[in-house]
């Protein structure tokens, strides 16, 4: 089994070095309008992380367009499956001959299933995780010094 990832918390507390930031490849997203063919709740989802983000400018880049509207896409599939689920429930009635009559698995579970795996790898990818927030550049911070750790190990790194 693999070793977990220690915090800064502890890398400091150890003697090592802070881990090094990611680079940060150019200006942040800014504003930008979510594309017109998302859904509804797609571009409620949109405005939402962008709004959520805008306090840290460089944390969404230009390039994290596609995967932002790969995530607010998904959200919307999700959406809709699990309201199905939710109305019909987890079985429905089945619709082919073989079926007529019996209880089958609701086809939106399925969809709900697969689609919180989808979001669940964009938001890791997108830094939207607690894990993956960790790792994301959200530019100039200082790490805190061993001195500073010992005398108060609840602080916040940032």
């Amino acid at each position: 089994m693999p070793q977990r990832r220690k915090s800064e918390h502890l890398r400091v507390l150890e003697g090592s070095r802070p881990r090094p930031a990611a680079p940060n490849l150019g200006g942040g997203l800014g504003t930008p309008a979510a594309p017109k063919w998302l859904p509804r709740v797609g571009k409620a989802e949109w405005r939402r992380i962008v709004r959520a983000c805008a306090g840290h400018p460089t944390w969404l880049q230009e390039v994290d367009v596609a995967l932002l509207t790969a995530y607010c896409a998904t959200w919307a599939t999700y959406l809709d499956a699990a309201r199905d689920v939710a109305e019909r429930g987890a079985l429905v009635s089945g619709r082919s001959s073989a079926d007529k009559g019996a209880l089958v698995k609701n086809p939106a579970a399925q969809i709900a299933r697969d689609s919180a795996t989808q979001l669940r790898n964009l938001a890791r990818e997108l830094g939207f995780s607690p894990d993956a927030r960790g790792r994301v550049d959200l530019g100039q911070r200082e790490a805190p010094s061993r001195d500073d750790l010992l005398s108060d190990p609840c602080r916040p790194l940032s």
